[in-house]
């Protein structure tokens, strides 16, 4: 299994599954309430909108994104509550690190 950084997946290019470039990833979120540490989707900009892209709908992630399926596919992106997105709610925030007890400045997430 691979480690990408949140800092690469940004900004990403995103194929679908004829390997046409259909968007950018704009953000990573993870819904706490049902995984603590699983991607729910990533949300990507594309012409038409932002759009929702499940991580089983992905065949790879890097530095470009491919879906399995296409466009027409991906759900539009709706605001929710209770949703972390990482580059909005963590990423250089400053956080609490229990185990080492100090505060920590979050300079990239690593994404399995």
């Amino acid at each position: 299994m691979s480690v990408v950084a949140l800092s690469e997946l940004l900004g990403a290019s995103v194929r679908d599954a004829t390997g046409a470039v259909r968007g950018r990833v704009r953000e990573v979120a993870i819904a706490p309430q049902d995984h603590l540490t699983r991607v729910a989707y990533l949300i990507v900009k594309t012409s038409d909108g932002e759009r929702t892209l499940t991580p089983d709908a992905i065949t790879s992630a890097g530095a470009s994104v491919r879906a399995a399926t296409d466009m027409s596919a991906w759900e539009r992106f709706v605001p929710s509550d209770g949703v972390l997105l990482l580059k909005r709610d963590l990423l250089d925030q400053q956080i609490i690190d229990i185990h080492g007890r100090k505060v920590v400045r979050v300079n990239d997430v690593e994404i399995e």
